[in-house]
């Protein structure tokens, strides 16, 4: 995130970056955290961050290198436990990504490998992008391949704005044994990109044949701002091949936790959790004139990938940046997806037009949503 805008300033490394990542209401904080740029040169950077929740506890410490355009190369991230202590271990491989002519992921697909937090391997993981959005997401288990588990998801059918999920729906299989199908599930989205309903099919042994449905209702739960589940009641209802009822479970949960599981008693009915009313959020910066300076990056194709619009210091021949306003456009060239707003009236720069001082604010919107601040001081 702070990359990209980093690639967008100039040839100064800041002396440090702070960033808000928000939920889906654009206003609830799902991670903050702090970076700093270490071994900078001009051919690159690696980054160094720490992310926590909205209420402060630790998430993860990150090591980011980036390449002299910005762009991101590999990643070492350690997940945290609430007390600190390591919970999981990922590195990033972004070699096998392609980008579009305006740095955004078009195709190709990143490497991950996961390991416990003593350093023992766990899964790998690969996220594949085409079309310039999400494609499928495939996570395999360690050890030897005919006895590995693997869970695909696939996006075909998700409806997005940018990488922001708006609804459709998922695919999700889950195999053992190296390829037999166990599980196939739909998961359909709302338009906060959580699951509304999860429908799946079991199978048994042979992988063909259904040994029972299950049909799992999120309407009475409440998620966080970075999706999972905060509070209120998931029912879970299990039926036979044939359609009978076999069973119906309740699952609470108070606080992020599950904190009981029963059975749906005769005639329980589990009410619809009420949504809070949205929070009034700044939306992009409207201009009160044209810009100075503007360019626009196409595909091969011809069609408009970003459009970048300037404004500068009123004055004569002035470099010095005032506003930069950097429009996203989905693969047809026409629909907006993604503006990221940098406001440089916070900081100072030299004749070249270059930041030595001072603070730059870009904030992004996906969809018009607030999606991040960041803080990037020099």
């Amino acid at each position: 995130m702070f990359a990209e805008t980093l690639a967008r300033l100039g040839k100064h490394m800041p002396k440090s970056v702070s960033f808000v990542h928000y939920g889906p209401d654009g206003a609830q904080v799902a991670l903050a955290g702090t970076a700093i740029y270490a071994q900078a040169s001009e051919h690159g950077a690696k980054v160094q961050h720490t992310s926590s929740l909205a209420g402060g506890a630790p998430h993860a410490q990150s090591e980011v290198v980036i390449d002299a355009q910005g762009q991101v190369q590999s990643s070492t991230t350690q997940l945290l436990n609430t007390d600190g202590s390591p919970r999981k271990q990922i590195s990033g491989d972004y070699s096998g990504l392609v980008l579009n002519a305006a740095g955004w992921p078009a195709s190709g697909s990143v490497a991950f490998a996961i390991a416990d937090a003593k350093g023992k391997p766990t899964h790998t993981a690969a996220l594949a992008y085409a079309q310039e959005v999400f494609s499928t997401y495939e996570l395999t288990s360690s050890g030897p391949a005919k006895a590995a588990s693997r869970v695909e998801i696939a996006f075909s059918k998700a409806k997005f704005v940018g990488t922001r999920l708006v609804g459709g729906e998922l695919g999700i299989s889950y195999f053992t044994s190296g390829s037999v199908l166990t599980t196939a599930s739909r998961s359909i989205l709302t338009a906060q990109g959580v699951p509304s309903e999860l429908l799946s099919t079991n199978y048994e042994p042979d992988g063909t044949t259904v040994r029972e449905t299950v049909h799992s209702d999120y309407s009475g739960v409440a998620f966080d701002p970075r999706g999972q589940i905060e509070d209120g009641a998931l029912m879970v209802k299990v039926y036979s091949p044939q359609g009978e009822e076999r069973s119906a479970s309740v699952f609470r949960f108070r606080d992020g936790l599950m904190v009981s599981r029963g059975k749906l008693k005769p005639g329980e009915v589990i009410a619809p959790m009420t949504p809070a009313p949205p929070k009034s959020v700044p939306g992009p910066w409207s201009p009160n004139r044209p810009a100075d300076q503007s360019h626009e990056t196409t595909r091969a194709d011809g069609t408009l990938i970003e459009r970048r619009q300037d404004w500068l210091v009123p004055g004569a021949g002035s470099p010095t940046p005032q506003r930069s306003v950097i429009t996203g456009f989905a693969i047809d060239g026409v629909t907006p997806i993604r503006t990221i707003d940098i406001d440089y009236r916070a900081a100072q720069f030299d004749m070249s037009g270059q930041p030595v001082g001072g603070t730059v604010i870009s904030t992004r919107f996906e969809g018009g949503v607030r999606a991040s601040t960041t803080n990037i001081s020099y």
